[in-house]
């Protein structure tokens, strides 16, 4: 009970992995996941980072919550899974996804009108992987 109790403990205590350590994660769903994770905390950074004015600290989160979204993405595909036959990691994803999505949103709005357009391109990206991951679930079956 010990034992369980300290390796639960070290592992709450891991750092959270950088980029290098998830594009080296050989489990192409595990690193999908790990890295759709990277992404919602990049954006929650980016929130932080604007609340203390800091512009390019911003700009930097966002754009490494894009990276950490095209990375599940690659990995997904590289999967060679069909979202329509094996929908559980792409699901994940785009309910991440979209919890991310609703927050750009939330931050977007208390944002100053001339500061929004840096939230443009990276909200843009995400939509689109998004949007892939949802139309390849619910896409059709073929006969």
């Amino acid at each position: 009970m010990t034992t369980l109790f300290t390796l639960l403990l070290l592992l709450a205590q891991a750092p959270p992995p950088g980029l290098d350590q998830i594009r080296a994660d050989m489990n192409l769903e595990h690193r999908a996941k790990t890295a759709v994770e990277f992404a919602a905390a990049a954006e929650r950074n980016a929130e932080a980072a604007y609340s203390k004015g800091d512009i390019p600290g911003v700009t930097a989160e966002l754009k490494n919550m894009v990276t950490g979204v095209e990375i599940a993405q690659e990995a997904l595909e590289q999967t060679g899974k069909s979202a329509l036959h094996h929908p559980g990691p792409f699901k994940a994803g785009e309910l991440r996804t979209e919890e991310i999505l609703v927050r750009l949103d939330d931050l977007e709005r208390r944002m100053d009108s001339d500061e929004r357009s840096i939230l443009k391109g990276p909200k843009m990206r995400v939509q689109e992987i998004h949007d892939a991951w949802f139309e390849g679930i619910m896409g059709k079956k073929k006969r």
